[in-house]
């Protein structure tokens, strides 16, 4: 993939709905972001950029032993691999901070914290590799004494700050924990994360009773969940979901194993965690195929959950990738990325709102299905 820049922010023009917010510096910020292209277009690789710096910004250090390398897959369609750049800009409790990062897999190659005062960037810190040697500047950062010799190459500054519990790091990596989603380097998260989910729902009544709502909304045939908890031989825990279910000739209650639901079901469950916790505690969603064996009216269903003030009081965002186009219908022109792979194989991204004519009354939907826009399949 090259250059592809992913913009949250969006101008005067934009719908006056719930679909957005306004931040502590009054920018106004889309709740919702969809992703849409060909498979193999590359919109798996956009979105697990972000999955990329969440993890790489929390839990590199921790998660990685100074040799190995960091867990992250640069472009491979290109006979010399080049170092991967990241650029990230978000805002905690009213301040704007701006993350930068050059690095390959077996190191970092230059990584900066900047914070935004009186409408200009400073630096925090700034690290940068030339010589056999790192430069180093935490002048600003109020590291403590001998910070440097801790620091790895394969290892964020902010995550190894965290260790010597930093109180700015631990600030920035909370907040990146608010980002949820089912992107890991390999792919999605396994059908094996199943077990955890269901742990977590026991362990949190609140979002399991909030799931329940939804499924039955969405009219699966599920009334509740019944979660039973038993003991292995090994002396570990296990929870067994089970659906409660209505007979078809009585009243009586009737459990369904989940292991006999319909995929669609079980993928919902496990979609409605990340969504449940971030519409609770506010953060971002990020979710591939997010319309993965579900069918194509659930979507709107689940786009709306973050346009409820009910639902959504914290203005948690939601950025995901579908093939089901009819969404487009349902958004602004502001809310969809067009994502396309060219002659060359490179991934291109750009956003609805930048295309010239489009007006916010199109029919997106036939529009895209006719190739006014690209990003579709070539068949």
């Amino acid at each position: 993939m090259g250059e592809a820049e992913v913009n949250l922010a969006v101008n005067k023009n934009a719908p006056d709905t719930d679909a957005y917010f306004t931040d502590s510096f009054g920018n106004r910020l889309t709740k919702l972001m969809a992703f849409v292209g060909p498979n193999a277009s590359g919109k798996t690789n956009l979105l697990k950029c972000l999955s990329f710096i969440r993890w790489f910004i929390r839990d590199s250090f921790s998660d990685l032993k100074p040799e190995e390398e960091i867990l992250f897959k640069p472009f491979l369609f290109c006979s010399e691999i080049k170092p991967s750049n990241f650029n990230i800009e978000f805002e905690i409790i009213g301040k704007i901070y701006k993350y930068e990062l050059e690095m390959t897999t077996q190191k970092i190659l230059s990584e900066k914290l900047h914070v935004k005062e009186n409408k200009r960037f400073k630096i925090l810190f700034e690290r940068t590799w030339g010589n056999d040697k790192y430069e180093f500047n935490f002048r600003q950062f109020s590291a403590p004494a001998n910070f440097a010799q801790i620091v790895r190459g394969n290892a964020s500054i902010i995550s190894t700050a965290g260790q010597v519990n930093h109180p700015q790091s631990l600030e920035i990596a909370k907040y990146f924990g608010s980002i949820q989603t089912n992107i890991i380097e390999r792919g999605k998260v396994p059908v094996e994360g199943f077990p955890d989910t269901i742990k977590y729902y026991q362990e949190n009544p609140e979002i399991k009773t909030k799931a329940e709502e939804i499924l039955s909304k969405f009219d699966l045939g599920l009334s509740k969940i019944n979660i039973q908890k038993i003991e292995t031989g090994d002396k570990k825990v296990a929870y067994i979901p089970m659906g409660s279910h209505k007979y078809i000739d009585s009243d009586k209650e009737f459990l369904l194993p989940f292991q006999y639901e319909s995929q669609g079901t079980r993928n919902l469950l496990l979609l409605l965690r990340t969504i449940l916790v971030v519409l609770q505690k506010g953060g971002v969603a990020v979710l591939d195929e997010m319309d993965n064996d579900l069918h194509p009216l659930m979507i709107p269903e689940i786009v709306n959950l973050f346009t409820s003030k009910t639902y959504n009081p914290k203005n948690a965002q939601l950025l995901f990738s579908t093939h089901s186009v009819q969404i487009l219908n349902k958004l602004d022109k502001q809310q969809i990325v067009l994502v396309e792979k060219s002659d060359k194989n490179l991934s291109e991204a750009w956003n609805l709102s930048d295309v010239k004519g489009v007006r916010a009354d199109d029919n997106f939907y036939a529009k895209y299905m006719a190739g006014a826009y690209g990003a579709i399949p070539k068949v």
